[in-house]
């Protein structure tokens, strides 16, 4: 009994010891919500730029930008331009970087993420191709095109139609430890007047502009669309992307439904390691143009289209791996070759092949009435 009531004395001299630092609550209406982060850099100095996103209501967002000699430096001097007391962080849904900052290194952007508390590491990390993130965050005033609302619609239809994976602060990280290399899904604005007559004169739409890609934390480069759904393909995040395939006189867009890549090692010969890149996919034909009969042979002929196609794209990704020398498809881990952090070595020769199989809109789901299959080599 002496013991026990010794440890709980303890215990509680211990909870009301003071060490620690006085608790200072706030007033919501005091907060300033961050849900967009930018980072700029010009070498010497670090400009940060938030949104806070849409207000209830259809109100503005609150736009800052401060700058300083580091991250936490420029957030603190965000700090005299808010008109709220304290700025808050716990709620920022997405992260971008100006180019020009990205060629220089995002280790800055992804050191703040690590250490700080209240922010989280699996929000998206956008790269602006050809333009700052001040300019991205601060282009727009239409309130229905504030970045962080065009982020989160980009994001959703990304991932949906496959177009880009819209990979994370913490999986950019994991990359860069793993084979030093990583993938950010890149954005790039443009003026709304054209394709949305609606929105307010200067508004700015965002639109996606392929990945960036990052050796040792700098960016090397971009891949464009075909690069881009290559690399989707290879490393099974193709979504349900969508092809126009011609078929006679007409042409039929189909939709990708499923698709898997195996990546295997096997001999080359004399002409040293090689890989064999075999991928099955599955699509759903959802519209013909100026097609009357689908039966007979031209399910087979279109299967074998788009085998073609994607063999094409595959063949662009692997292209630029040994372009930018950079193995962003992590194909060294992949085969268990060591040595490929710089890229596809000259050695390395790889066959491709790729399966295709398209599906009628009405046998969708019933791989019992599959009636066409192609297949394309590379």
């Amino acid at each position: 009994m002496r013991r026990s009531a010794l440890i709980a004395a303890a215990a509680l001299a211990i909870c009301c010891a003071g060490c620690g630092a006085p608790v200072h609550p706030r007033e919501v209406e005091q907060l300033q919500l961050v849900q967009t982060l930018g980072y700029d850099s010009d070498g010497d100095t670090v400009t940060v730029s938030v949104s806070s996103g849409r207000a209830l209501g259809g109100g503005s967002a609150a736009l800052l930008s401060a700058q300083g000699a580091s991250v936490t430096d420029a957030i603190r001097n965000l700090q005299s331009w808010s008109a709220r007391e304290e700025l808050f962080f716990a709620h920022v849904r997405f992260a971008v970087v100006g180019e020009t900052a990205a060629r220089e290194g995002i280790a800055p952007v992804l050191d703040f993420f690590e250490r700080n508390t209240q922010t989280a590491l699996d929000l998206p990390l956008f790269i602006v191709r050809g333009a700052t993130a001040r300019e991205l965050i601060a282009a727009s005033p239409d309130p229905e095109y504030e970045v962080t609302a065009l982020l989160a619609s980009l994001t959703r239809d990304a991932e949906r139609m496959g177009t880009e994976h819209c990979f994370t602060v913490l999986e950019a990280a994991r990359q860069l430890g793993r084979s030093g290399a990583a993938l950010c899904p890149a954005v790039r604005p443009a003026p709304a007047a054209e394709n949305a007559p609606s929105a307010e004169e200067g508004a700015t739409a965002l639109l996606p502009a392929g990945y960036g890609v990052l050796r040792g934390g700098a960016l090397v480069g971009f891949l464009d669309e075909e690069e881009a759904l290559g690399t989707d393909l290879l490393l099974g995040l193709s979504g349900q992307s969508c092809y126009v395939l011609p078929c006679g006189e007409g042409r039929v867009t189909v939709e990708l439904r499923s698709s898997r890549a195996d990546i295997t090692p096997c001999a080359d010969g004399a002409e040293g390691p090689g890989a064999l890149i075999g991928l099955v996919c599955r699509a759903g034909i959802v519209e013909a143009e100026g097609v009357e009969d689908l039966t007979g042979s031209a399910l087979p002929t279109l299967s074998a289209a788009l085998a073609q196609r994607i063999d094409g794209q595959i063949a662009a990704a692997l292209s630029a791996s040994a372009r930018l020398g950079t193995d962003f498809l992590e194909l060294g881990r992949r085969l268990g070759i060591p040595g490929m952090t710089h890229g596809l070595p000259a050695s390395l020769r790889w066959r491709t092949q790729v399966t295709a199989v398209i599906e009628r809109s009405y046998d969708i789901g019933r791989s019992e009435d599959l009636t066409g299959g192609g297949q394309g080599h590379g």
